[in-house]
């Protein structure tokens, strides 16, 4: 237990990264960034992190995940790591999604009478005049 207290200085500094910088990039440039770049400049700056880890162990839990398979949100990892920016993030959320299961997520989680899906190819004006 006193190791992972310890280690937590350099996972928390990875996972406020994470949130903060890594929305806009797709899954291979993220495992890169995360895992090695800023894994190994923590590593060089001699801060104590867990050798191994995971962005979803300090972010999410295994039923959050269920949670969020049960809503058609796939586990692997670019989904799950796209469900903890659109739900933990401040900022708002930009997931790379090719196949669209984040945008469809999305939609049936916060579906009601306040949610607006505005389209791009619409025109500033389909904006300005939904808010």
């Amino acid at each position: 237990m006193a190791v992972k207290i310890v280690s937590l200085t350099g996972d928390c500094l990875t996972t406020s990264a994470f949130l903060s910088y890594s929305g806009p990039f797709n899954y291979e440039f993220r495992k890169k960034m995360i895992y090695e770049d800023w894994r190994e400049d923590i590593r060089s700056r001699n801060i104590p992190m867990s050798v191994t880890f995971k962005i979803e162990e300090l972010l999410t839990n295994d039923v959050e995940i269920a949670k969020w398979a049960s809503e058609e949100l796939p586990s692997d990892e670019l989904s799950v790591q796209n469900g903890i920016l659109s739900t933990k993030a401040t900022r708002w959320p930009l997931c790379i999604d090719p196949q669209l299961q984040a945008v469809n997520w999305i939609k049936k989680k916060y579906e009601g009478p306040t949610f607006k899906v505005l389209n791009m190819n619409e025109g500033a004006s389909s904006f300005i005049k939904d808010l």
